[in-house]
């Protein structure tokens, strides 16, 4: 799978913007007795002989039903970046963690499948603070999770998250000019 792929899915999702029918069919993609009511929506995009290509499909079809504000920059790291709080950011700095960030240190963890559950505690979250999310690269990113793109998704991820912890360089030489004097 591509990006390609994924944008043109992501392409058809934004083109049911505002059929509320639609939109309700795709969000039982996360719900695991009722996911295959979105196969008629779907059908054009799945494998039927790969159950983890057609989760992930369900699953970002129902995170974008409930939440569909995209942008085309950052990924899931950056994503969960954006939740943190002030003080939780501080904490990051301090070596500590704080909700998000064992959130997203427990999807960075997942195997397989256990990635779903995991991605859309935060995605759900990001609804309710308004931040877009790159439903492609999410997209992108969990069809390869089950690959040997794993480990370079999580280090994209990771580096995108933990930029919090990063000093400006500016700051740098501010601070290391008083330590001198």
């Amino acid at each position: 799978m591509s990006q390609t792929f994924a944008r043109g899915f992501v392409n058809y999702l934004q083109s049911m913007d505002g059929e509320r029918g639609k939109l309700a069919t795709l969000r039982k993609g996360l719900i695991d007795n009722q996911a295959q009511a979105t196969w008629p929506l779907l059908n054009r995009f799945l494998d039927f002989d790969n159950s983890y290509q057609i989760k992930v499909l369900q699953t970002i079809g129902g995170l974008f039903a409930h939440h569909p504000v995209n942008t085309n920059s950052g990924n899931f790291g950056s994503l969960c970046c954006q939740l943190l709080s002030p003080e939780e950011k501080q904490k990051i700095t301090d070596g500590e963690s704080g909700p998000i960030s064992r959130h997203f240190q427990y999807a960075l963890a997942a195997n397989g499948a256990e990635i779903f559950p995991r991605v859309r505690r935060l995605v759900l979250r990001a609804k309710k603070d308004e931040i877009p999310v790159n439903y492609i690269q999410l997209a992108d990113d969990l069809l390869g999770w089950q690959s040997y793109k794993k480990d370079r998704i999580k280090l994209s991820w990771g580096r995108e998250f933990w930029k919090v912890n990063l000093v400006p360089e500016d700051e740098k030489s501010e601070s290391e000019a008083e330590t001198h004097d």
